[in-house]
């Protein structure tokens, strides 16, 4: 007895059929995806904090030299522009 081979299990097989998705699943995504982008708001300002306080830790672990000063600079300006936009207060 052979082995029967099925594509659709295959990894990366751009042969294999695509899987039947009904009324009621499309239905069902569509809706999730428009819950989403309700939520993609404070997902942006979650990852700009996290990205922000990432960026605080890596200045405060790099010492200051006169090689980097200029980029160090750049860095600090882009964090302060990025805590006063997440809180809500004009840029000066």
């Amino acid at each position: 007895m052979g082995v029967f081979r099925r594509p659709e299990l295959e990894k990366d097989n751009p042969v294999a059929p695509q899987m039947y998705v009904g009324p009621r699943r499309r239905l069902a995504l569509a809706r999730a995806a428009s819950k989403s982008k309700d939520s993609a708001q404070s997902g942006i300002a979650g990852a700009l904090r996290m990205l922000t306080a990432a960026a605080e830790g890596f200045v405060a672990t790099v010492p200051a030299s006169k090689k980097r000063h200029k980029q160090r600079t750049a860095l600090l300006k882009a964090i302060t522009q990025a805590r006063c936009h997440l809180s809500g207060e004009p840029l000066l």
